[in-house]
């Protein structure tokens, strides 16, 4: 039993405290707590001094790492650093596990060069050199087993001829279908696990599930974003590489290889197939060069990411961009590059390349961009596309009066050509090109 002057005392003392604004605390002790703030702190643990078990196994959940007893407190330095470390491991097993599979037995494998002969057959299967060796497609799988496992040289040379596209010559190194089978495997089942998933999502050429739509459709969310925060202003810094295949540098090639891959009879293959292009230069025509030209400037993917002041960027092959508001970043960002492209031995076109404002739009992947009414994202074809189309439609007209096309033919280029137009903002572009198709072909 609580004597009367004890009672008197804790009496006064809980209305000394309730006369106290709510919150209020005597030294660090929180006294006349609203009844709610009570029954939180004490679901929490706080009333009993300890962390409850579902809050550890929460914080457990989410990582966080309880400090065992006794341990020192790590200074910035060594969380920094440990940190580092933590990355650097995961980086470690998701490489081992991506390249786990990327072995020489798994190239040669018979189903692996079965299904890269049926892949590589496709659309080509009219060529006579196709159907001989498709007629006898399991021995000449079998035979490309044993060149690769035996180390024996499968190469027989290239089929070298010149086009002109759009205008501009291109040199092609074409190989014969049984290497191009062998060339399939390797990209699939080495090269492509190993350095895809190391790309950044911004790199649009060559990759399953990305192009040339996938790029524009980036690009076009990039505006309309860019156009919500900061409207038309800013800059775009746009980047082409010289001579691109032609000016590949070898040893920067293989120094990617080497760190893509540890299959050290695999490397030997690619590196054979990169030294039959000569000294300087790759090819094109083979699938492995162009898994190679789209992975060598994938440093400068990386710096533009991590580039302070650059709010979106992209890159298709050779072509590249990237966007900030003030011009200065650009050229800084510009200098970046350049000296990452003196050691990736890539040449800069000084021709094409520029800085743009938004506001006057710009062309890329020969589609110009620009702003419209209310901030909306035009997307149309350049005027040099247009023109073209006209002149080839003239001129097919010329050759299907001399017979040497048919109108169904000229059909089925007009109609790829129209395709790709109406994923654009050119619905009066169409209409003028239906319009001369009609004069030409009735």
């Amino acid at each position: 039993m609580i004597p009367k002057t004890c009672q008197t005392a804790q009496t006064e003392a809980l209305s000394a405290v309730h006369l106290r604004k709510e919150g209020a605390t005597i030294g660090r002790a929180p006294v006349n707590l609203h009844p709610e703030t009570v029954a939180v702190r004490f679901l929490h643990g706080a009333g009993f001094g300890t962390c409850p078990r579902f809050m550890v196994i929460r914080q457990a959940a989410c990582g966080c790492r309880m400090k065992p007893f006794g341990v020192p407190p790590m200074n910035s330095d060594e969380r920094r650093a440990a940190r580092r470390a933590r990355r650097d491991s995961k980086r470690a097993a998701n490489r081992s596990a991506r390249i786990e599979g990327c072995t020489l037995e798994s190239i040669a494998d018979l189903d692996n060069l079965y299904q890269s002969a049926i892949d590589a057959s496709r659309g080509v299967s009219w060529k006579s050199s196709v159907q001989r060796y498709m007629l006898r497609v399991v021995p000449n799988i079998m035979r490309a087993r044993r060149d690769l496992l035996s180390g024996k040289d499968f190469k027989r040379g290239f089929i070298e001829f010149d086009i002109f596209e759009r205008g501009k010559l291109r040199h092609i190194c074409s190989v014969h279908f049984s290497e191009r089978v062998i060339q399939k495997s390797i990209s699939r089942h080495a090269l492509a696990p190993a350095i895809w998933p190391t790309l950044t999502e911004g790199c649009a050429a060559n990759i399953k599930g990305r192009g040339t739509e996938y790029a524009i459709k980036r690009l076009k969310r990039q505006l309309v974003n860019h156009h919500k925060r900061h409207g038309e202003r800013g800059y775009i810094l746009q980047i082409d590489f010289a001579n691109y295949f032609g000016n590949i540098d070898h040893e920067a090639c293989k120094r990617l290889i080497d760190r893509a891959l540890d299959d050290d009879l695999v490397k030997a293959v690619v590196f054979d197939q990169i030294d039959a292009h000569g000294t300087r230069g790759l090819g094109l025509g083979s699938e492995p060069n162009q898994v190679l030209a789209v992975a060598l400037p994938s440093p400068i993917d990386h710096l533009m990411l991590s580039t302070p002041g650059i709010l979106a960027s992209g890159r298709y092959m050779d072509d590249s961009y990237c966007i900030a508001l003030e011009k200065t970043v650009l050229h800084n960002a510009l200098k970046r590059i350049e000296s990452l492209c003196d050691g990736l031995g890539i040449v800069i076109n000084r021709k094409k390349t520029r800085i743009v404002k938004l506001s006057r739009g710009f062309v890329f992947l020969k589609k110009r961009f620009y702003f419209g009414d209310g901030g909306k994202v035009v997307v149309r074809p350049c005027r040099s596309s247009i023109t073209r189309q006209r002149r080839k439609l003239k001129k097919q007209a010329a050759l299907v009066g001399r017979g040497m096309m048919t109108k169904e033919q000229v059909n089925q280029s007009y109609q790829s050509w129209r395709g790709g137009m109406k994923r654009l903002d050119a619905h009066d572009t169409v209409l003028r090109m239906d319009a001369l198709y009609k004069e030409l072909f009735g």
